[in-house]
């Protein structure tokens, strides 16, 4: 019987490419603890030794020698935004630059929560980010980051327990813009929320929550039938603003818990002869781009800018360190942005 052939090595390919052992770890294995990169047409020559020899790099066998998946995950609810878009692209971008791999994990439900948390517990990654409402238990988080799991975690309450916290104030934020709202003389305030947002822990409701809150802070009857779950589908949120407008009592002001959605509204209140802000003032949550190309552009609250480089390097900073690090609170505080839409 013949014997297959040998299977090519990084010696093979240092022969090949005229340099050492380590240069070729360094070019395919990405950056480590600060070691100077190799010039570019050496990077060129390795890859094209690698190309010619026909290596390839054999993942799991060197996860286990090294200890490390050399892959990031990032951890949000479901469906994606615009600004998580925005952060994994951050991510992809930090990750590439270290030959690392980038892991989504959507939660849409308890089946998708169990199976990330498993991505976690598991370690088939080294660190993940995590987006605000993903709803993991601290105590959980404490016992992943004490395993040495590299965490950033987007949270307004967490103390930081060996991972990083990212506080962005929503709570205050979201309660502005219904006090806007109010303050300009509305009274009849729709809500466009997430679909089972009302049953979510106080700790994760702070849109619905602040919409509530300052409606009874200013003495106004809260209408059962002006909170809508349609934030999370375009379609519905255009028919839903659509039917409200309909009714012989219609509001006189949305606030969505997406921009997507406000978005939507501004186009069913057009598409149906409202004015706005006129006939009808409309808000969102999340600042995404496409508020400021709409006309009127959309009132919201969020980030001034969609940049997170502060918070990827971090986490790439917790997976170089040689020792743990101590967990910090980054801030990154939301705020209001009045603009024509109300």
């Amino acid at each position: 019987m013949t014997e297959p052939p040998a299977r090519p090595t990084q010696r093979d390919i240092a022969r090949r490419a005229g340099v050492s052992t380590a240069t070729v770890s360094y070019v395919l294995n990405g950056r480590r603890g600060g070691a100077k990169p190799p010039p570019e047409e050496t990077r060129r020559r390795v890859l094209r030794a690698v190309a010619e020899v026909g290596y390839q790099v054999d993942h799991a066998g060197r996860s286990l020698r090294r200890r490390r998946t050399d892959l990031v995950a990032l951890m949000y609810p479901a469906p994606s935004s615009p600004w998580s878009d925005r952060l994994v692209e951050q991510l992809q971008a930090g990750a590439a630059e270290r030959g690392l791999g980038v892991v989504a994990l959507p939660l849409g439900g308890a089946a998708s929560g169990d199976a990330a948390l498993r991505v976690l517990r598991e370690r088939y990654v080294d660190g993940a980010v995590l987006l605000p409402d993903c709803g993991v238990d601290p105590a959980e988080l404490a016992r992943l980051a004490g395993r040495g799991l590299a965490l950033v975690v987007f949270d307004d309450h967490l103390a930081p327990d060996g991972f990083d916290v990212v506080r962005q104030d929503r709570a205050r934020a979201c309660r502005a813009a219904v006090e806007h709202l109010v303050n300009s003389g509305h009274r009849r305030i729709a809500y466009l929320a997430h679909p089972g947002e009302d049953r979510w822990d106080t700790g994760r409701s702070v849109k619905l929550r602040g919409h509530r809150d300052v409606l009874a802070a200013h003495g106004i009857a809260a209408d059962p039938g002006l909170v809508l779950p349609v934030a999370d589908s375009r379609p519905a949120a255009y028919a839903a603003v659509r039917d409200l407008l309909l009714r012989p009592d219609p509001p006189t002001a949305v606030l969505s818990a997406t921009d997507r959605a406000a978005i939507d509204a501004v186009w069913a209140a057009r598409d149906h002869g409202v004015a706005v802000p006129e006939g009808l003032a409309v808000a969102g949550i999340g600042n995404i781009p496409e508020g400021l190309v709409i006309t009127p552009a959309l009132t919201t609250v969020g980030a001034r800018e969609l940049d997170f480089s502060r918070e990827v390097a971090r986490l790439f900073a917790r997976l170089d360190a040689t020792a743990p690090l101590p967990g910090e609170v980054m801030a990154a505080p939301w705020e209001l942005i009045v603009r024509a839409s109300a």
